[in-house]
């Protein structure tokens, strides 16, 4: 009669355990099927940057209106995003930049766990240079007088960019949010194919609202 009650306790111990260890189990699955498909969905909401409700028409309202409703149910309310904090950062960044840069298009190529957990997107941003993206990105070069500046102006406008980039999410596992949104896209490398040497590229950003890494570096009306 003892042995059957001590492998009856054994055998519930045993249940128990199978049970915490399914459990466990599932919360690190629920953890990785909501990071990955947060930065899905994401690439795929902001891969034409943010849809403003003055740029076209009523459709345009209803696109803005899903992407920061995306933000606030994923994203930490005071996520990082780069140098910045909070979602209203995160709109403000893609504000500025959608409106600067024409034709702006952000594909997503691949997604990988990086060793420290986070999840690690690459990139393929696409712009197109303007007369209106001078004024606004590049304002010396707009207008200046100056023939070296006007030289290197006539060379931007019209240009089409093709930027290599990385962008790294970390998951708040409390409040089942993503905590941290860092993103990065390489300017230099395009800049110089086009203007042939660092001299004109130092020259091009010496006063520009836009650093080399594609993040915004104007101030934030």
């Amino acid at each position: 009669m003892l042995i059957i009650e001590a492998e009856a306790k054994i055998l519930r111990q045993q249940i128990k355990n199978l049970k915490q260890r399914r459990s466990s189990l599932s919360a690190v699955d629920s953890t990785e099927q909501n990071i990955w498909n947060v930065a899905v969905e994401y690439f795929k909401l902001f891969r034409y940057g943010l849809r403003v409700e003055r740029e076209v028409s009523a459709n345009t309202t209803i696109n803005s209106s899903i992407q920061l409703s995306f933000l606030r149910t994923s994203m930490s309310p005071d996520v990082v995003f780069n140098t910045q904090q909070g979602i209203n950062a995160m709109i403000t960044s893609w504000r500025y930049i959608t409106y600067a840069f024409q034709a702006l298009e952000m594909e997503l190529e691949s997604l990988v766990r990086s060793v420290d957990g986070s999840l690690v997107a690459t990139t393929r941003t696409s712009v197109s240079i303007s007369e209106h993206t001078l004024c606004n990105v590049f304002p010396h070069l707009c207008g200046d007088g100056d023939a070296d500046l006007n030289r290197l102006a006539g060379k931007l406008v019209g240009h089409r960019f093709h930027m290599c980039g990385v962008t790294r999410f970390e998951w708040n596992a409390a409040s089942r949010r993503i905590s941290t949104v860092i993103s990065q896209a390489g300017m230099l490398a395009p800049m110089l194919r086009l203007l042939g040497g660092l001299e004109d590229v130092s020259r091009v950003y010496q006063k520009s609202r836009m650093s080399l890494d594609f993040q915004w570096s104007g101030a934030f009306d």
